[in-house]
């Protein structure tokens, strides 16, 4: 996977921002519901993504 970059949605960064602000402020209602929402986004994320690539052509 060298040279992919992943790219976050606003919600996912909506969320790490979220968990961030509940672990400053000890917070963890909020730090536990943050990790639920970015564990449900990368479960969708990656649900979305398990259709096969096409394949390359091979020269011959």
């Amino acid at each position: 996977m060298a040279g992919r970059r992943k790219v976050l949605s606003p919600d996912h960064i909506r969320a790490l921002i979220k968990e961030a602000i509940g672990i400053i402020e000890g917070d963890h209602a909020i730090q536990a519901e943050a990790a639920a929402e970015i564990a449900a986004l990368e479960v969708a994320n990656t649900s979305s993504n398990l259709e096969p690539r096409p394949k390359r052509s091979t020269r011959t």
